[in-house]
């Protein structure tokens, strides 16, 4: 199953004609990027609740998620993140009891090694039965460097008591 997302989003890059070469000398380079690191929850900040609503008498428990939180880890092409300025806001969710999958629409920015932000959008989907994570991840501008940067990035995890290890692949069009 992995193998095949991975050819799926080698496929899209390949059809949506993303490459170093086509884009010209002067229109800026696409990269591929890897990341490693850790979703961190910040308790404090309150829950944010998903629908269906809890409904106890008909079976529906109550999901929520962390308002907010934090993003620890690496990246090629930024090096390691500054945690305290990689955050993440959870804006709603909502899960589907038949297929088991809770999506959550999340807006984030990310700063890197040099103090060079990206922002990003991303649909992160938790299976609530075996705890697996999927993060759809959407590059939609930034600072520095990735001003104006676009990109996308398939990550993977698995849901722990002490944050969301992940890790994947994506590209980023970072224009000159």
């Amino acid at each position: 199953m992995k193998t095949l997302k991975v050819m799926s989003l080698l496929a899209a890059v390949a059809l949506s004609g993303f490459s170093g070469n086509s884009q010209g000398p002067d229109k800026g380079v696409t990269l591929p990027f890897k990341f490693d690191g850790v979703i961190i929850t910040n308790p404090s900040s309150g829950l944010t609740v998903c629908t269906p609503p809890a409904d106890p008498t008909n079976g529906i428990p109550l999901i929520t998620h962390a308002r907010t939180g934090w993003l620890q880890g690496n990246q090629s092409h930024g090096g390691r993140l500054i945690t305290e300025q990689s955050t993440w806001v959870i804006s709603d969710c909502n899960t589907s009891f038949s297929n088991g999958i809770n999506t959550s629409h999340i807006t984030g920015e990310n700063t890197v090694a040099n103090g060079d932000s990206y922002f990003y959008t991303c649909i992160m989907e938790v299976n609530i039965y075996s705890t697996d994570v999927l993060l759809y991840i959407t590059v939609t501008g930034g600072t520095g460097r990735f001003e104006n940067a676009t990109g996308f990035a398939t990550l993977t995890g698995v849901r722990t008591e002490s944050g969301i290890p992940v890790s994947g692949w994506g590209f980023l069009a970072l224009p000159k």
